[in-house]
C-alpha cells in the first residue's frame, strides 16, 4: 500500500484489510507498528470489535514478553550458515541508514559475514550453544600478529579455549572441515592479515554484536524466551510495539529479529488446505526491508503466508536498501508483491512506476484544422476548408498525473472517502483489466 502522508491510507484501505485478515478464524500474524501509543491503540479496538481482544501479544520494553533470537535458531538445527545468517540480516536494519553506497561496501559485507561464520563455528563446537556476549569475546579475543601464540595472556584467554574445547569434541567429516577452516582463518589467516583490512572487517563484526550485547536489545532478544514465532500458528497476534521513529536503531533491530525469524518460520511449515494464514504486517515498511523480504513473499503463499507493506514511496525503499545490489533487491521485492494499493502520490518516481504497472493500450488521436476558402464570394457566403486526421499509438492507459492529482485523501471535505488504484499481477478484475479505481470510506468499507 502507497500513499503520501496525508490522512486517508491508515483509516481506510490499511483498516479494511486490517479488519478482514483478523476476523479470519485461527489467523496470527506479526504486526510493526510505526506510530508510538497511536498504532497499538488501533489494532487494540480492531481485536476487541472481533472478539479476540486476548490473542493480541505486544512486545515491548514495557511488556513481559522476551525472545531470545540464538537460542531460537539453535533449536531450529542450529546450522552455522542459518545463525550466521540471522546475525547478519537482522544487521541490515541497521545499515538501512547508511549513506555509504560505495561499490566496496559489498567486499566488506561478505568479509564481515565471513568473520562471523567462523566465530559461530569455532563458539558453538565448544560450548554447544551460540550467544552474542561469547561470540564478541571470542573476536575481542583473537591474535593480531603470530607473535601471541605463544603469550601467556593469549593462551590462557578465550579465544584460545574455545579453540582447544571445538578441537576435542568429536565431529562428523562435514563438521571437521567446517571446523579447520574456521581454525586457519583464526590462526593463518587474520594474522597476518594488513592491518587496516583486518580492522575494518572487525569493526564491522563487532559493532553488529554490540547492539546484540547492550541495552534494551539484550534484555529483549538475547536473555531467556516466553514467546516464540511458533505462537503465531496458533492463533496469536504479536504486535512489535517499537517504532523506529522513537526508538531508533534499537526499534529496527528488534523488529529486523523478529520479522526474520517468523519469515523463516512460516517457509519452514507444512500448510495444508484448512491452515489458517500467518500474516506478517508492516507499517512504514522501509525502516525494516531486508534482502529476505523478497526470498520470503516469491514462497509465503504455498505456506499460507502473506505479507502487507505499507510505504510513502518507493524511493523509501532504494535509501533503505542502498549498496551496489540495492536496487535489485527492491525490484524482485516489488515484483513478489503481486496486490499494490495506490492512494494520494506525493513523488513522481513512484507515479511513474505506478502508471508502468498498468500498462499501455491502444490510444487512437484526433485532429483538423481548416484553411480561407477561396475567392471573396465562397467566403462571403461562410465558406471555409477542413482537414481532418487520425492516428494511433501506445500510451499509458493511467497517466501519471492520474496517481498524483484528483485522488481524494478522506476528512469531512471528502465526505470521509479515500480514493486509490489497485493493480493486481497476474489475475485481472472483472472488467479484464489488471487495475480497477476504487474507493475506501473513512466510517467503514470498500465502495
Amino acid at each position: 500500500i502507497y500513499g503520501m502522508t496525508v490522512p486517508g491510507k491508515t483509516s481506510s484501505s490499511w483498516r479494511v484489510l486490517a479488519e478482514a485478515l483478523v476476523r479470519r478464524p485461527g489467523s496470527g500474524g506479526l504486526i510493526v507498528a510505526a506510530k508510538p501509543g497511536e498504532d497499538r491503540a488501533m489494532w487494540q479496538k480492531i481485536f476487541r470489535d472481533a472478539g479476540r481482544a486476548d490473542d493480541l501479544l505486544i512486545f515491548s520494553p514495557e511488556h513481559h514478553l522476551r525472545f531470545n533470537f540464538l537460542d531460537f535458531e539453535m533449536s531450529q538445527g542450529g546450522e552455522t550458515r542459518n545463525l550466521t545468517k540471522c546475525i547478519t540480516v537482522i544487521g541490515e536494519t541497521l545499515r538501512s541508514a547508511d549513506t555509504d553506497k560505495r561499490e566496496a561496501a559489498d567486499f566488506w559485507q561478505r568479509e564481515t559475514e565471513r568473520m562471523i561464520f567462523n566465530a559461530v563455528e569455532v563458539v558453538k563446537r565448544a560450548t554447544g550453544r551460540v550467544t552474542a556476549p561469547d561470540l564478541h569475546r571470542f573476536l575481542v579475543g583473537a591474535a593480531t600478529h603470530p607473535s601471541q601464540f605463544t603469550s601467556e595472556e593469549w593462551l590462557a584467554g578465550f579465544h584460545n579455549q574455545c579453540l582447544k574445547a571445538a578441537w576435542g569434541r568429536a565431529k562428523s567429516p562435514v563438521e571437521q572441515h567446517d571446523f579447520d577452516l574456521a581454525k586457519e582463518y583464526f590462526l593463518g589467516e587474520l594474522p597476518n592479515m594488513a592491518d587496516k583490512t583486518r580492522s575494518s572487517i572487525m569493526v564491522g563484526a563487532l559493532g553488529l554484536l554490540h547492539v546484540f550485547n547492550v541495552g534494551t536489545v539484550r534484555e529483549l532478544a538475547s536473555t531467556t524466551t516466553n514467546v516464540r514465532p511458533d505462537d503465531l500458528f496458533r492463533g496469536r497476534w504479536l504486535l512489535i510495539d517499537m517504532p523506529v521513529s522513537r526508538y531508533g536503531d534499537v526499534g529496527a533491530f528488534v523488529i529486523g529479529g523478529w520479522k526474520y525469524l517468523v519469515q523463516r518460520a512460516i517457509l519452514a511449515r507444512v500448510a495444508s488446505a484448512d491452515t489458517p494464514p500467518v500474516v506478517v504486517w508492516c507499517d512504514e515498511a522501509q525502516t525494516a526491508v531486508t534482502s529476505f523480504d523478497a526470498h520470503f513473499l516469491a514462497q509465503c503463499r504455498s505456506h499460507h503466508g502473506c505479507m502487507v507493506m505499507l510505504s510513502q514511496s518507493l524511493p523509501g525503499y532504494y535509501a533503505a536498501l542502498g549498496g551496489q545490489n540495492g536496487k535489485q533487491y527492491v525490484d524482485a521485492l516489488q515484483a513478489s508483491l503481486t496486490t499494490k494499493v495506490f492512494h494520494a502520490l506525493g513523488d513522481l518516481e513512484t507515479a511513474n512506476w505506478a502508471s508502468g504497472l498498468v500498462g499501455r493500450s491502444l490510444t487512437t488521436f484526433t485532429g483538423g484544422s481548416s484553411s480561407p476558402s477561396d475567392g471573396a464570394y465562397q467566403t462571403l457566403l461562410g465558406g471555409s476548408q477542413f482537414s481532418s486526421n487520425f492516428s494511433e499509438a501506445y500510451e499509458n492507459t493511467l497517466q501519471t498525473n492520474d496517481f498524483m492529482h484528483g485522488l481524494r485523501t478522506g476528512g469531512p471535505r471528502n465526505g470521509f472517502v479515500c480514493d486509490c488504484f489497485v493493480i493486481r499481477s497476474g489475475q485481472p478484475f472483472a472488467s479484464g483489466n489488471n487495475w480497477l479505481a476504487t474507493s475506501f470510506s473513512q466510517k467503514g468499507g470498500a465502495s
